[in-house]
Parts: C-alpha cells; sequence; structure tokens
C-alpha cells in the first residue's frame, strides 16, 4: 500500500491520506449524516485541492449512514469514486443498498487489496 501522507482525526472518523486515495474509519455507533458529509468533502478538498481522489470506507465498526447523503455528494467534481471495504455481511449488505444512491461510482469488497486495484482503474478513466 502506498505511504500514508497524513492522517487527520474528526470526531466521528480517522483519515489516513494517501497520494490519490483516502481511508476512512468511522467510529463505532456513529451516525453519517448531511453533517459528517460536510465535514468529510472539507477536509478532502482542502487536502487534495482539485486533484482526483477516491474515498475508501473500511468498516470496521457498527454505524449508520443515511444513504440520501450520496446525493449530495455529485457537487465534489474530484471525487472519482467510493469504495467500501468489509467483510461483515451486515455491512456488505448495506454498502448495496447505497450504492443506489450514489451519483459517482461506488463499489464494495471483501479485500482492501482489491479496492486499491479499483481505485487505480477509476483514476485512470
Amino acid at each position: 500500500m502506498e505511504e500514508i501522507l497524513r492522517t487527520i482525526e474528526l470526531e466521528f472518523t480517522t483519515l489516513e491520506f494517501h497520494e490519490n486515495f483516502v481511508i476512512s474509519r468511522v467510529r463505532e455507533g456513529v451516525i453519517i449524516s448531511k453533517k459528517q458529509v460536510h465535514d468529510l468533502v472539507e477536509v478532502c478538498s482542502d487536502i487534495y485541492k482539485g486533484k482526483k481522489f477516491v474515498y475508501i470506507s473500511k468498516r470496521v465498526n457498527n454505524y449508520n449512514v443515511d444513504p440520501t447523503i450520496y446525493l449530495n455528494i455529485k457537487h465534489v467534481k474530484n471525487l472519482a469514486g467510493i469504495a467500501i471495504v468489509s467483510t461483515k455481511a451486515s455491512s456488505i449488505n448495506m454498502a448495496n443498498f447505497e450504492q443506489v444512491f450514489s451519483k459517482v461510482p461506488f463499489s464494495v469488497f471483501m479485500e482492501m487489496e482489491d479496492a486499491l486495484e479499483w481505485v487505480k482503474d477509476i483514476l485512470a478513466k
């Protein structure tokens, strides 16, 4: 995996920034809503400054996502895609439901290596 360039702790997640992707590990019990997405967009926009990137959610904890948040991220022009990585059936099922709402490329993986290969493909387009 690429070197971590920067790590930022937000109230609800830890973000590991790499050259062209960010890995998020949301804390247990969080509800991801418009406020959290606004905070994520703000931080990612500052780090990537118009450069294409992919958001990877490494779902190791249990938390909830308001799926309508995906309808509001289409304005993030440099967001090339969203990947969800989890081995939990409940997280995979939820991510597959969330995918319906996404206006950017969105894929679900059980292994981080597969997600990183997908990142390369998405950014090459």
